[in-house]
């Protein structure tokens, strides 16, 4: 036994000799050859600064660029004001239009951006074409400026920036092929079986869409499906229907109107024409100012309810009969959360796509809302 360890111990010597002896020939070979060709190496310094000069292309005058608006071109614009927004504050989002505090300091926001508007006029010499007056989430004043004044309304004492929007249109194309999804499948990728078999359906939450709009009689949005679904619900959890719908405090036209002087809609606009129903209880079309939600009056395509569906289309599909059958066995198709309420808040309208401060709107009366989750498909955001 102790042969054979020795016989080990002799080779892995004579392999490490042989390594050595690998790296050590070439340097030998390299001293020889520097004794019988031995030249000197001369350096010459030269001054560091001088050794860019040498590496980098010769310096040229950048080419003039004509501006992108002449001064009488109409833009929109964010006058973004030096106070901080009322969540920029500290006010939490949750529950803040209940917070009198927040809505205070927020209504502090719209007085100074009045005054601010008044200085503006003066300073221009025209009326501020206001579009949004957004104070919660950012402390802006969106409006339609020509170009040329852009410079003087920045100088102006209390005005941090004055920012280009960005204007957004939706791919819109048609294809010859059925539409044909299939949730019930794709929604075990993510994991949406399993949570529903722990009883997480998306009952009480809300999701804001802040997209093209939705069908609003799609039979995947149906009222009367969510309330079968909701009952449902109180049967497996052994509990009297009523008290369970009323324990999920959903939106409803009540909560609209003890809001609706919080939201970023014209005061003319009733809770009874916001509130669609229970499925649906908010639509409004913030890039027209108008209640057509659906996407009849333009050609802004059906992304809406592309989105509504995958995060809250219903459980159940009504028959003509009056009863009703599982969305995954029949139409194969039901949201990640088919119990959730849906708010609908349209940007892309009849007059074309979205500014960033319309989303900006959009996105304030989904806080004061008390929603959930808000989906915003623009880019990637």
């Amino acid at each position: 036994m102790k042969k054979t360890c020795m016989s080990a111990r002799m080779v892995s010597l004579m392999l490490v000799l042989a390594l050595l002896a690998g790296f050590a020939l070439p340097v030998r070979a390299g001293r020889a050859e520097q004794g019988s060709q031995a030249k000197a190496l001369s350096f010459e310094q030269t001054a560091s600064s001088a050794a860019p000069q040498r590496l980098l292309p010769e310096a040229t005058e950048p080419e003039s660029q004509a501006p992108d608006y002449a001064n009488t071109d109409l833009v929109r614009v964010s006058i973004v004001l030096d106070r901080a927004s009322t969540i920029g504050a500290g006010y939490a989002t949750s529950g803040i239009a209940a917070n009198a505090s927040a809505m205070s300091y927020r209504d502090s926001l719209k007085q100074e951006q009045a005054g601010m508007t008044a200085s503006i006029e003066r300073a221009t010499g025209n009326r501020l074409d206001v579009v949004w007056n957004l104070t919660l989430a950012a402390n802006l004043i969106s409006a339609n400026i020509p170009y040329g004044q852009l410079s003087a309304i920045q100088a102006l004492p209390g005005v941090r920036e004055v920012i280009l929007e960005n204007r957004y249109d939706p791919a819109v194309y048609s294809v010859d092929e059925p539409d044909s999804p299939n949730m019930s499948t794709s929604c075990d990728m993510i994991g949406s079986a399993a949570a529903w078999a722990c009883g997480y359906t998306g009952a009480g939450s809300r999701i804001a869409v802040i997209d093209t709009g939705i069908d609003t009689n799609h039979q995947s949005f149906s009222d009367e499906a969510f309330a079968y679904s909701l009952s449902k619900r109180a049967e497996l959890t052994g509990q009297d229907p009523d008290a369970y719908v009323e324990s999920l405090h959903l939106l409803d036209a009540e909560e609209i109107t003890s809001l609706a002087g919080e939201l970023n809609v014209p005061v003319q606009f009733q809770t009874e024409d916001l509130y669609i129903n229970s499925k649906i209880p908010f639509g409004y079309n913030y890039i027209d100012r108008s209640l057509e939600v659906t996407h009849d009056k333009d050609s802004q395509g059906d992304h809406g309810s592309h989105v509504a569906s995958i995060a809250a289309a219903n459980a159940y599909i009504p028959q003509g009969d009056g009863s009703f059958s599982s969305a995954l066995e029949s139409v194969l198709m039901q949201g990640v959360a088919p119990d959730a309420q849906i708010l609908t808040m349209k940007v892309f309208g009849a007059r074309g796509g979205a500014y960033d401060s319309d989303y900006m709107a959009a996105m304030e009366d989904a806080i004061v809302l008390g929603c959930d989750s808000v989906n915003q498909s623009q880019r990637s955001l």
